[in-house]
């Protein structure tokens, strides 16, 4: 009689087939990592070098940009550009010196002959010795190239530092002739060993610099090596490759840092890296098996349990975090899970009504501040014109007073625009001639203004009483001083985009610092004018706009003013 068989449960046969699965995986990935480690590991330390050696190289490139950034300092902005005299370039070069002490021993200037100019060593050496040294003799043979010298020691109050010598050659005038010599600053090395010490050096990793010369410009075990304690073997493999050496491989790496000429060598050991991943390799592995039933297990009971109602949580979660602020959770699965679905409806429910409460709040602060800024007008330049129109009436200028009436009616008709911010560019240009206009009968034709429009730009909307206030700079400052010469042109042209409004006079002008003063201080622009100034107009635009609109200032002294303001090619506005 055949023996009756019974198939195999499903509830068997789950957990011994990922049992089964879990454990060859296993077996098979172990035995093939540990035939692939020892390669990855080895193209890991390279590349980690190599990013490592990278960061330094950026950091040394950069203390030594601003090495010869101080050099040339000091040779284009006071040997160069001086008077001449001996007495001012050694003030400059004094003041120099006080303002870069910490970053700087000392400063010295000698002559092609080794003559010492000017030093802030206390005992300048003599000029047979200073010829002979290196850093002279490659300062003076190459001319527009900085010299880095070896390290060397000198005395500073009291006391010896290790100093980077940084050498060029200069020409500059003494007793009225131009003379050639040798620029010389000294560098503490220990700027370099900090950004050398990021590196965190062991026995086993560690890296150097050598200078030109193949000295050892720095070293994490000078001191050992100056006592006797260390001997840096690598130094005649320096190339990039790996060497064997103790019974070990190393993997030795080269930089070359700029022009300098120096080499950032890096040393690592690479047995004693596999040896580290080794052991922990192991570890991970056995704790893998170990805990692989137990896993196999759990996942089987809580997939559905707990692995579901997750993930679709975590959905929900990921849309919330990218704007979409109405979606919702299903409250499903056990009863944690259930609770947490609940909370983050209800943190949904709270966030979407706290946003809602922000956006309102900033459209209003917004609008405020908008009307704020657009509300900072004055009546001097309306008691201004009136005064002119009965001056005008009361000498027989019936003519002239009428037509400042009309002007003065046609500027205060756009000015008030029905209330509207936001006005057609044809209306904020007509607005600002009608006050060029005004302007120039009250001041007897003291200057002749022009226009340079783009008509295809006139249907473009534009903030209100944007160009006036730049104009009655113009007229209140730049005309100051002119006598029936003055010139004012209003240019209106499409550059990259965007429109470009341009006011330009041929006034007195003004300096870097009055024109920095006057976008970010709150200026007004006359006593007598609107009462709103240049800052105001940008910080208008900007609000309106975003940072990369609004108000650029060139001038410069005796040739003029031309300011500029930048406004997106818009059609409409939202009045939020």
């Amino acid at each position: 009689m055949r023996e009756k068989r019974h198939p195999l449960s499903v509830r068997k046969l789950f957990p011994l087939l990922f049992s089964g699965m879990i454990t060859v995986c296993i077996a098979v990935l172990i035995v093939l990592f540990s035939r692939y480690v020892s390669g990855q590991i080895q193209n890991n330390v390279q590349t980690d070098t190599e990013r490592q050696m990278d960061a330094l190289s950026a950091g040394l490139e950069q203390e030594i940009k601003s090495m010869s950034d101080l050099i040339n300092q000091v040779y284009y902005q006071i040997l160069k550009t001086g008077d001449g005299t001996q007495m001012a370039r050694d003030a400059s070069l004094q003041d120099f010196y006080r303002q870069h002490n910490k970053q700087l021993v000392n400063v010295a200037l000698y002559l092609k002959s080794g003559e010492t100019v000017w030093s802030t060593e206390q005992t300048p050496a003599l000029a047979a010795d200073v010829v002979k040294q290196p850093w002279f003799q490659q300062a003076a043979q190459t001319i527009e190239q900085i010299s880095f010298g070896s390290p060397q020691l000198v005395c500073r109050e009291d006391q010896l530092t290790r100093v980077l010598v940084v050498s060029r050659y200069v020409e500059f005038t003494r007793g009225g002739q131009s003379t050639e010599g040798v620029l010389r600053l000294d560098f503490p090395v220990s700027d370099l060993d900090s950004t050398l010490e990021r590196y965190k050096s062991t026995k086993v990793d560690y890296c150097y610099v050598l200078d030109t010369d193949g000295s050892m410009l720095y070293h994490p075990f000078r001191k050992k090596i100056a006592s006797g304690l260390w001997e840096e073997w690598s130094m005649p493999m320096l190339a990039d490759t790996t060497v064997q050496h103790n019974h070990a491989a190393w993997n030795i790496q080269t930089h070359q840092i700029g022009y300098t000429g120096w080499k950032l060598v890096a040393v690592r050991s690479l047995t004693d890296v596999q040896q580290q991943n080794h052991n922990l390799y192991v570890i991970l592995w056995v704790a893998l098996c170990a805990t692989g039933a137990v896993l196999i297990l759990t996942d089987l009971l809580l997939l559905r349990l707990i692995t579901h109602p997750v993930s679709q949580l975590s959905a929900v979660m990921e849309r919330f975090g990218v704007g979409d602020l109405s979606v919702r959770a299903q409250a499903e699965g056990i009863g944690e899970l259930r609770a947490l679905a609940d909370h983050f409806n209800s943190m949904a429910e709270r966030i979407q009504g706290l946003m809602r409460q922000v956006i309102a709040n900033e459209k209003e602060k917004r609008h405020m501040e908008r009307k704020l800024l657009q509300s900072q007008i004055t009546p001097h330049f309306l008691y201004n014109t009136l005064d002119s129109i009965i001056w005008m009436i009361q000498s027989g200028e019936y003519e002239g007073a009428g037509k400042m009436v009309s002007l003065l009616a046609k500027f205060f008709r756009v000015s008030l625009s029905q209330g509207k911010d936001i006005i057609p560019l044809r209306k904020e240009i007509e607005h600002a001639v009608s006050y060029l206009s005004i302007q120039n009968i009250r001041f007897k034709d003291k200057f002749e203004f022009t226009t340079d429009i783009d008509a295809s730009l006139l249907d473009y909307l534009c903030p209100k009483i944007t160009i006036q206030p730049i104009i009655e700079n113009a007229v209140y400052h730049g005309m100051e001083g002119k006598y029936d010469d003055g010139e004012i042109e209003l240019s209106v042209h499409e550059v990259d985009g965007n429109i470009c409004i341009a006011v330009a006079d041929n006034g007195g002008g003004m300096t870097e610092e009055q024109i920095d003063y006057i976008l970010h201080n709150k200026v007004v622009s006359s006593k007598r004018g609107s009462g709103v100034g240049v800052h105001n107009v940008d910080d208008r635009l900007k609000l309106l706009y975003g940072p990369e609109y609004g108000v650029t200032i060139e001038s410069m002294l005796d040739e003029g003013t031309t300011v500029r303001m930048t406004i997106p090619k818009v059609r409409e506005t939202d009045e939020e």
